[in-house]
């Protein structure tokens, strides 16, 4: 007695379109949106404003600009200038005497090179439609502060976000510590002089 069958692969076949008829398919809608990103051009130029607080100096304006160059995505170099006015000391508010410093010497001048680093890139969603590429970056660097009649060396730190509205703009907040040693009051100590600016950011 013969029994007769299909073939195994029809068999197969079969079972493999009765699955795929049975299996529901969603039905997904992708949200487009327009995205801010660096231009391709490497270099900006960004012009800051913000506070700086001189150890024991006040806190006064701070402006200034930086040129920089974005070697890779992650990384990049940084030149900065500012400049800021001292205000009094707390010994001078204190003692009511002659003052310490002159006016040109109450003048704060300082030249920074830094390197960066891109450490958390984002993104901000202004509505439903538009999105801006956003970075939470670190940055180290070195160079010279000209404060009471003297060139001081330093190193700075800095923290700072940076959000890109277009295409070759952004602005950017910063945090950041300059570290020099003066001896203006006889001893030299080591002086943290802490830093908030804002920054519009242009590439090119």
């Amino acid at each position: 007695m013969f029994v007769a069958s299909a073939p195994l692969t029809e068999v197969l076949a079969q079972s493999d379109e009765e699955e795929q008829t049975n299996l529901i398919q969603p039905q997904i809608e992708r949200t487009e949106f327009d995205e801010s990103l660096i231009d391709s051009d490497d270099f900006e130029i960004a012009f800051y404003a913000g506070y700086l607080a001189l150890e024991d100096f006040q806190t006064n304006l701070v402006y200034g600009v930086k040129l920089g160059y974005h070697v890779t995505e992650d990384f990049f170099v940084q030149g900065s200038y500012g400049i800021s006015d001292a205000g009094e000391s707390s010994f001078e508010r204190l003692s009511g005497g002659a003052p310490l410093l002159s006016d040109d010497e109450r003048e704060a001048e300082y030249y920074l090179i830094s390197l960066g680093f891109n450490l958390f890139p984002g993104e901000a969603f202004a509505t439903d439609s538009t999105t801006f590429n956003t970075v939470f970056y670190l940055s180290a660097g070195v160079g010279s502060t000209t404060f009471a009649g003297d060139d001081r060396f330093t190193i700075a730190y800095a923290v700072g976000h940076r959000t890109l509205f277009a295409d070759g703009f952004s602005l950017d907040i910063e945090m950041r510590d300059l570290i020099f040693e003066q001896d203006i009051f006889g001893e030299e100590e080591s002086t943290n002089n802490l830093e908030f600016t804002v920054s519009l950011n242009l590439f090119f």
